[in-house]
């Protein structure tokens, strides 16, 4: 045997001897444009690095599950992720749920509709949800969202910048009912929150430049202290 297949060998001895397919949805994002899976993974990075003394995170919106997967792999948290999408969270339960080391968890429940009971959470992490809420329920969607937040928690969201719905895909144009532009998302969430820090984002890249060039809106929130 060659050395360097010897070596290759003990690379994929080390590899992680389980894994999990990829759910519909994100299987779906992955062949109809793998950039956008990038795009995804680098908001939930950076929502990891903000959260990342957090002892308990609460993700709003958590589809099937890979970013709330990802934060109990960063950050020291139990995280509990919610989806109204049954499909979703049954296929998070059952391919994620079991690696998440004891401190991952995830339920169908609708924020929109009702407050999260499991709390205190110290982290709230909301992306690519608010776009999709009525207006009308805009505001009691995130009373409900922080109804059960630790004094001082922090909170980030994302949302598409409504100058970019334009270049969206079908999919995603055909659920957004309710896009902002980026003054717009920053006075929301300061009716809710003591501090809001705006950066924006295009593909990978988070930055704190002009806001109405960028395709994507995040926002650094951090709950009023006791």
């Amino acid at each position: 045997m060659s050395l360097a297949r010897e070596a290759w060998n003990k690379v994929t001895n080390l590899n992680h001897p389980e894994g999990f397919t990829l759910g519909p949805v994100n299987a779906s994002t992955w062949l109809r444009d793998p950039r956008h899976m990038g795009f995804m993974l680098a908001r939930y990075k950076f929502a990891a690095k903000m959260m990342r003394r957090c002892m308990s995170i609460l993700e709003v919106g958590c589809g099937e599950g890979l970013g709330a997967f990802m934060l109990v792999r960063d950050t020291p948290a139990r995280v509990l992720g919610i989806d109204f999408d049954a499909a979703q969270i049954a296929y998070a339960q059952a391919n994620l749920e079991p690696h998440g080391q004891g401190r991952l968890s995830f339920r169908c429940g609708d924020a929109a509709a009702e407050a999260q009971t499991a709390g205190p959470f110290d982290g709230l992490l909301c992306l690519d949800v608010i776009e999709h809420v009525e207006p009308a329920e805009e505001r009691r969607f995130l009373e409900n969202c922080t109804a059960h937040l630790q004094p001082g928690a922090v909170a980030v969201f994302g949302t598409p910048n409504i100058a970019s719905d334009a270049f969206a895909s079908p999919p995603s144009r055909a659920g957004h009912i309710n896009l902002f532009t980026p003054e717009r998302f920053a006075e929301t969430l300061e009716a809710h929150f003591q501090h809001v820090f705006p950066f924006s984002m295009n593909d990978e890249m988070v930055h704190t430049g002009y806001a109405h060039m960028a395709h994507y809106l995040l926002a650094l929130c951090v709950r009023r202290g006791a």
